[in-house]
């Protein structure tokens, strides 16, 4: 906290974090500064004085092991058992994950729970990363009684760790970096797959879904099978919230892979976009095989021809509808992160036209991966970014084309100013700036993937500036402003 008080960037807030810090000063000169603060610090007991009672504190079984399975149990109940219920290396013992959809829990059913907990496995409760609570030490034999327990609280619904087990991060319910509505699109998709009963589908069952309101990650969408996260496009200067689809995480092997974006969706399609999805990998799974080798055997040309007509955002005055979030009746806006100077129609069409075009780079950088072009994944990725930069530059600097006077120019009217910055993309823009400043030299498999992931980040923060000037110079001509 002390070196982070003293040298932490607190110019603007959203570049007041630590891994801002580590990142400028590399890990060992930040270890270093800590070690120096520890060494100038006089002992305190409180470092270290809770550790005898945390071990005492450490969890094991409240009651002997008990098997007895009780009387026959309902339909509701296995059905809660077959995807709630793990059972322990210790003999008469399980573990059960109590769902909690999109992590929310009232203050008396926790007081309530907590009454059920000592109950059956004393005070020792833990949580997930899927927003779930875990109980240690449950005999078997208590199983019937526990469910029927937590039924009562409301909490006894099956599908934790299936695919309608949906993490979420808060998103623009109250996290001011949200861009669009993870938690609506997460409820909303719930509600279609537990209609469909998917849960127990033996395919797609087991697929994880995860939402993040920005690309920022907290919903941890890059490890999912199925992962958005929150980004924005503009039309005819209305801004429409979206979300990037991004296939083939895994958690699997401390996150081995990473998922890739395969394109921004107006939010009220991705549903669609997970019906298709999970429909065609039922379909067609050959011999039990994971959807991270199905989606690697399509390729990644299929899997954006199946979506691409989804993409389309229709026109405001053709519809208002995708123009809205999910559970909110408003117009979708970033006014939150609006600038109060914007360009006119003209350069606002013109830029569309070229992010659109830096979006076809970033996708060919995604081709040539696959293909295993390294170093064409590199020059194609650092284009993307250049080619998204211009489109901005060009909204007041007429055309721009030597790639030095484009940074330069973007430099001084996006980084420094910090209209680059919203959401916490400050640190994007230094993707371009450092690769124009250093061309990548012979790029391996991860580096060229690292390339494409940066530029695609790059893009949406650029989207998102872009729809930010565009939705201030509409305010702007409505209100009358030259």
């Amino acid at each position: 906290m002390r070196v982070h008080s003293k040298y932490g960037d607190k110019s603007a807030r959203n570049k007041a974090r630590m891994k801002f810090l580590v990142a400028k000063l590399g890990i060992e000169e930040f270890a270093r500064r800590v070690g120096e603060e520890r060494a100038a610090l006089p002992h305190d007991p409180r470092w270290d004085g809770f550790l005898d009672e945390a071990l005492a504190r450490a969890d094991g079984p409240a009651h002997p092991p008990g098997r007895d399975p009780g009387p026959s149990p309902s339909p509701d109940f296995l059905a809660w058992r077959r995807t709630n219920v793990t059972p322990q290396k210790q003999p008469g013992y399980a573990v059960v994950a109590v769902t909690l959809p999109l992590g929310d829990l009232s203050a008396s059913q926790l007081r309530a729970l907590a009454d059920v907990a000592r109950r059956y496995v004393g005070d020792n409760v833990r949580l997930t990363s899927e927003q779930n609570l875990v109980l240690r030490w449950v005999r078997e034999s208590d199983l019937g009684a526990l469910y029927t327990d937590l039924c009562a609280l409301g909490l006894g619904q099956p599908g934790a760790g299936t695919i309608v087990d949906i993490t979420a991060c808060p998103g623009t319910d109250t996290c001011r970096l949200g861009i669009s509505s993870s938690r609506g699109l997460a409820a909303e998709l719930r509600t279609r797959l537990l209609a469909q009963n998917l849960a127990f589908d033996e395919a797609v069952g087991g697929l994880s879904i995860k939402i993040s309101g920005c690309f920022n990650s907290c919903g941890r969408h890059h490890v999912a099978d199925l992962g958005f996260y929150g980004s924005s496009r503009t039309l005819g200067g209305h801004v429409a919230p979206h979300f990037m689809v991004v296939l083939g995480g895994t958690e699997r092997g401390n996150a081995e892979s990473f998922g890739l974006p395969l394109g921004s969706i107006p939010s009220k399609n991705i549903p669609d976009v997970v019906e298709r999805i999970t429909t065609r990998f039922r379909r067609e799974r050959q011999n039990g095989e994971s959807f991270q080798a199905f989606a690697a055997r399509l390729g990644k040309k299929e899997l954006k021809a199946m979506l691409d007509d989804l993409k389309e955002l229709r026109d405001f005055e053709v519809s208002s509808e995708p123009y809205r979030d999910w559970g909110d009746a408003r117009l979708f806006s970033l006014d939150d992160m609006m600038n109060t100077e914007g360009p006119g129609p003209p350069a606002v069409r013109r830029a569309q036209l070229e992010l659109a075009a830096a979006d076809r780079l970033a996708w060919q950088a995604q081709l040539e991966l696959e293909a295993g072009a390294y170093e064409q994944v590199a020059t194609t990725a650092y284009a993307a970014m250049l080619a998204g930069a211009r489109a901005l530059v060009h909204l007041e600097d007429g055309l721009i084309e030597h790639p030095d006077a484009i940074v330069e120019r973007f430099r001084a009217r996006f980084v420094e100013t910090g209209l680059f910055a919203a959401n916490g993309a400050g640190r994007f823009a230094h993707y371009l700036l450092s690769r124009h400043a250093s061309p990548l030299a012979q790029p391996d498999a991860e580096t060229a993937r690292e390339e494409v992931h940066r530029a695609q980040l790059f893009l949406e923060a650029a989207h998102a500036c872009y729809g930010r000037l565009a939705a201030a110079s509409n305010h702007l001509q409505s209100a009358g402003v030259p």
